[in-house]
């Protein structure tokens, strides 16, 4: 399958504003983010567990999907990177793919009336067949593209990160098919590679994510961070403004999720400190340029 490499370049012409932050109780290692109707959905990446956040309160409130719904070791853990709505109204979450314990979807519904889980090992080698990956896949983000599901894999040392498009119906019971690939060189911050960990869909083809800047050896092992940016996918080309506080410092911080407001104005995003004592961050952000 031909691939297309896509360098992303620095946009001086977008900007991404942190305006507020708040620390989220009882999520440690927050990953996708949601918005379902008045909520916000954070996904727990060590744990079966989402932590809704009512809007504008943040008050929150946490739905244990499964067993006791408390952090697992990392050889363990599901790995929920990513989360999509479907029209039917159920939330997909899908784990990364990057060890044999986080190849498995789990399907909610919005009303919180039930949970099922489905192991999807072909899925995730069908990606990785696809992006001709050394590795296993790290699929950090996943969108829905009209009757495709496009799903973000985060690249790693000189593995690019990708976007890689399914038949929606893989989230299912369809047999996965990979129908385009492209490959994504999006640039480094402070000598570190940039790397996928989320996105949103605007349609028509265009996305905004959010990347990071981590150095680590391979998709599992964590590392220190110089930051991270919001960006926009369109046309074949991608572009990126740093992720800065309202007073121009840059933000250190590993971005995991993005949730848009419908004018693009502004946005939620979630961190992952990757340290059990430290609660995640819902971020507020200004946007300009998308």
């Amino acid at each position: 399958m031909r691939r297309t490499l896509i360098r992303a370049v620095e946009d001086r012409g977008l900007a991404a504003r942190i305006v507020a932050t708040h620390p989220v109780a009882g999520l440690s290692s927050g990953s996708a983010l949601l918005r379902v109707g008045d909520e916000l959905w954070a996904v727990h990446d060590d744990a079966f567990r989402v932590t809704r956040i009512s809007l504008p309160s943040l008050a929150t409130s946490a739905w244990v999907l499964k067993d006791d719904g408390r952090p697992l070791p990392k050889r363990d853990k599901p790995d929920f990177e990513s989360a999509v709505r479907t029209a039917d109204g159920m939330i997909h979450l899908l784990g990364s793919g990057s060890a044999p314990p986080r190849r498995r979807i789990a399907r909610l519904q919005a009303d919180r009336s039930s949970a099922t889980f489905d192991d999807r090992p072909a899925l995730y080698d069908c990606v990785c067949a696809a992006l001709a990956l050394a590795g296993p896949p790290n699929i950090e983000g996943a969108l829905v593209e009209g009757d495709r599901l496009r799903l973000f894999h985060r690249g790693v040392g000189a593995q690019p990160s990708a976007i890689a498009d399914l038949p929606l119906g893989s989230l299912h019971d369809e047999p996965p098919a990979v129908l385009a690939v492209a490959a994504f060189d999006l640039g480094m911050l402070d000598g570190v590679a940039l790397s996928f960990t989320d996105a949103a869909g605007l349609g028509g083809g265009r996305c905004v994510f959010v990347a990071t800047a981590e150095d680590t050896p391979d998709a599992v092992s964590d590392g220190p961070v110089a930051g991270s940016v919001v960006g926009l996918v369109e046309a074949r080309a991608a572009r990126w403004a740093r992720l800065v506080y309202a007073d121009g410092r840059p933000s250190a911080d590993k971005v995991e999720g993005i949730a848009l407001d419908d004018d693009r104005r502004g946005a939620w995003i979630l961190t992952d400190a990757d340290d059990p004592s430290r609660p995640a961050l819902l971020g507020r952000v200004e946007l300009a340029g998308f």
